[in-house]
């Protein structure tokens, strides 16, 4: 568990301090962990990805740990025959097919049965007050924000894990579909979570919501001239700083992107803008491999 920070927020008709406590770790919901520190109102949230495009940066990213995609000579292979790769129990498989069902510690179930797909979706969001989409960051944290009444600082940050704009290859349609196929679970699971997103962004209202994320955006770019070098992201190799540089998969060349500050900062600037350069929003589609060596 990771003290991220300490905010007055709203709340129970009234506004207090509370520590805002992050855990990267495979759930079920709430454990022993949390329940130990946590109060029984805490508001626990977290995300999702479509999972095809999720697969496929898996593919990339945990190559080296993953026997499935080891054994597959490239994604297009392994998209053709998945079973011919995958075996399932097979220490580190379970980032090969359906991960976030997994992350989540939802029950094997045959996505075929929809009842007990629905039941295990339905006690997601019975643990989960919100969770946000990757593929609208932005959007998730303006409503992040206004559930939590956090300020505008608490959810300012950098894009993390990101591979250079060239290194990420375009999925087909049909691809796109194949993936969405094999991870039929995780495919349920996001579907659901995505509906129930944008009937809350829909409540926030879009003129409303457009007006946010592009002042958030406003607010990242000039953060990001301000303590960055380079004022962006660079590659991995290139960070000196061992707790901004991004985990570099040992297998097929990926690159990750991070950050390094600018010199000359002030001590406490230099403190604030380098708590923006690692990863401080924990989730499922955040690699945990980073984290080993400080976590159990």
């Amino acid at each position: 568990m990771e003290v991220i920070g300490k905010w007055r927020t709203c709340g129970g008709g009234g506004r207090g301090e509370v520590e805002d406590i992050g855990g990267r770790r495979r759930t079920g919901g709430p454990g022993a962990a949390e329940a130990a520190v946590m109060p029984n109102d805490s508001f626990y949230f977290s995300i999702v990805r479509d999972p095809a495009t999720l697969a496929e940066s898996a593919f990339a990213y945990y190559r080296a740990v993953a026997p499935a995609f080891r054994r597959a000579p490239s994604l297009a292979s392994f998209l053709a025959s998945p079973g011919h790769f995958y075996q399932p129990g097979l220490r580190g498989n379970h980032y090969a097919r359906n991960l976030m069902w997994f992350d989540f510690g939802l029950p094997p179930v045959a996505p075929g049965d929809r009842e007990a797909v629905a039941e295990a979706v339905a006690g997601v969001e019975r643990v989960f007050a919100m969770v946000l989409l990757a593929e609208h960051f932005d959007e998730s944290l303006v409503l992040l924000r206004e559930a939590l009444c956090w300020p505008e600082e608490a959810v300012v940050s950098f894009p993390h894990n990101r591979r250079p704009r060239g290194a990420v290859p375009r999925l087909s349609p049909g691809q796109l579909a194949r993936l969405r196929a094999w991870n039929a679970l995780d495919w349920a699971l996001y579907g659901h979570l995505n509906r129930s997103f944008w009937r809350r962004a829909a409540a926030f209202g879009p003129a409303r919501m457009a007006a946010e994320v592009a002042r958030l955006r406003r607010r990242r770019e000039a953060l990001a001239r301000r303590c960055l070098r380079g004022g962006g992201p660079l590659l991995g190799p290139a960070i000196a700083d061992g707790r901004l540089r991004p985990f570099q998969p040992a297998r097929g060349g990926v690159a990750i992107l991070g950050y390094a500050l600018k010199a000359g900062l002030e001590a406490g600037e230099r403190e604030k803008c380098a708590r923006m350069g690692v990863l401080t929003l924990c989730a499922s589609v955040f690699p945990p491999v980073q984290w080993a060596h400080i976590l159990p």
